[in-house]
């Protein structure tokens, strides 16, 4: 895994290692560095420079290019510039350079800008004349390279007004979480974090990679059961919709994601359509009332008798009163890992309380809208804090959270893991549902639900991502993905 930091981590870690080992031109001198390694410089080169030591790492670019026989274009978008960022400006008028110019005088007419104008401590929206440089880089047919984040990107968040929009980003030493959240990736371009010697200080959020996977997949030995890899259950569906249990069932998710039973728990009068389809799980009904699932100690406890683990939610429909009443009974009485999506989720905001008296383990999966209600608060508040929401709700209500986005924050309030590798293949109905199943196929292999959860968000996303490239990202359905699942193993994430 790799680390990433926020922004106010990343600014301590640089202020202790210019407090302790290395000086700060020192640093700068090697993000120019690590710029110019990481391109091949054809053609006209423009670096437009902001006033910060942002502004410096493209000074000391220059200075490197130009020892090189390259000659950029430097234009400066302020008069005042940081004491760093002058060191390498006298030494580029020290050696006669002369090609340095005021922001007025860029046509943007180059064969590569770098975007050196907005540090990772940007905050806020651009104003005044920043929009109108941000605007006409976009609109350059240059290649567009960002130092360290691009122009205007929040770094924590993802979130901007107006940004540069990068086709590479050269980010200094770590990552930063703005890179991979809300419109992060879509802006950031090729991603290349370039090591220049800035020390760790405190270690914050880590980024799941494919070699972090293969762990889940253990090689199984010949005595063994069914019995030997745990008894799963999905509690769900309504007359409404019956196709999200299929789905987290669906190439039996669960089971073709390592567990070994599953049972189906839905409505009786649904009873007849899951025989239908259902082959290797077992089927359950529930008593129920047009259709939708209703409050039944009796049938709950006979239900989940010898189950492991157990998915509630998928399809389960906005009779909220009842379904809270199924939630806060399972969770106050079954010492078992429960995972709890969709309108499990809508039924549980009514009173997010009930967890704080659980017995369960439980992993929430909710999207931003659903956080948004479990939480009492706007969607908006949600994307501009998404780290910290998940992780405080996980902290108060002592439960694990995957909070699904443009990537997937996993937390139990103390570890943070982010999983960036899903992509627009994933956004349709049901992906969630597919996703739920495959958490629990894990889960029902007795892996911890923290795990079980960043494992399954990144198998469910690099699965789409490899039919995306049958599909394309367009043609990828959720039941393509959950079929799919079964034809993966430990060689595939090594």
């Amino acid at each position: 895994m790799k680390e990433v930091l926020s922004t106010s981590n990343m600014a301590y870690c640089d202020k202790m290692t210019i407090a302790n080992s290395t000086p700060s031109v020192v640093l700068m001198q090697r993000a120019g560095k690590a710029i110019f390694d990481n391109h091949d410089w054809k053609g006209k080169i423009y670096i437009i420079a902001g006033k910060g030591n942002n502004g410096g790492d493209g000074f000391a670019l220059a200075d490197i290019m130009s020892d090189k026989g390259i000659y950029p274009y430097i234009y400066m978008t302020d008069k005042d510039i940081s004491s760093d960022s002058s060191y390498f400006y006298d030494r580029l008028k020290a050696k006669k350079f002369e090609n340095v110019f005021d922001i007025e005088k860029c046509d943007y007419d180059a064969d590569i800008i770098v975007d050196c104008i907005f540090g990772t401590g940007f905050k806020g929206q651009p104003k005044d004349k920043y929009i109108d440089i941000i605007k006409n880089i976009n609109k350059s047919r240059a290649y567009k390279i960002s130092a360290d984040i691009p122009s205007g990107l929040d770094g924590d968040n993802g979130l901007y007004k107006y940004c540069v929009k990068a086709d590479k980003t050269i980010s200094m030493q770590f990552a930063k979480s703005g890179l991979y959240l809300n419109y992060g990736k879509d802006m950031t371009g090729e991603l290349i974090v370039a090591d220049i010697g800035i020390d760790l200080y405190k270690e914050e959020y880590k980024l799941v990679e494919r070699q972090d996977i293969s762990k889940f997949f253990p090689k199984r030995k010949n005595n063994t059961h069914k019995g030997s890899y745990g008894k799963s259950g999905i509690l769900g569906a309504c007359d409404n919709y019956v196709g999200a249990v299929k789905l987290a069932n669906m190439g039996l998710c669960a089971l073709r994601s390592g567990g070994g039973l599953n049972v189906l728990i839905i409505p009786k009068s649904l009873k007849n359509i899951y025989q239908g389809i259902v082959q290797e799980s077992t089927v359950f009904a529930m008593s129920d009332n047009d259709g939708f699932m209703v409050f039944d100690k009796e049938k709950i406890d006979e239900a989940l008798k010898g189950v492991d683990c157990l998915a509630i939610g998928m399809g389960i429909g906005n009779h909220y009163e009842e379904n809270i009443k199924i939630i806060e009974y399972i969770i106050k009485n079954f010492e078992i890992d429960i995972l709890i999506d969709a309108d499990g989720l809508n039924a549980l905001s009514i009173n997010p309380d009930i967890l704080k008296q659980s017995k369960a383990r439980i992993v929430l999966t909710p999207h931003v809208k659903e956080m948004s209600r479990l939480c009492k608060t706007s969607v908006d508040e949600v994307l501009a804090n998404p780290i910290k929401t998940a992780k405080d709700f996980a902290t108060e209500y002592k439960v694990k959270v995957l909070l699904k986005g443009s990537t997937t924050v996993v937390t139990d309030g103390r570890e943070v893991y982010l999983v960036a590798n899903g992509g627009a293949e994933l956004s349709k109905g049901g992906s969630g549902d597919t996703l739920s199943g495959v958490i629990l196929g894990l889960m029902s292999q007795g892996v911890g639900l923290l795990q079980s959860a960043y494992a399954g968000a990144y198998i469910t996303a690099f699965v789409a991502k490899n039919l995306a490239k049958e599909y394309s990202e367009y043609g990828v359905l959720p039941s393509d993905v959950a079929k799919a699942v079964a034809f993966y193993s430990k060689k595939d994430f090594e």
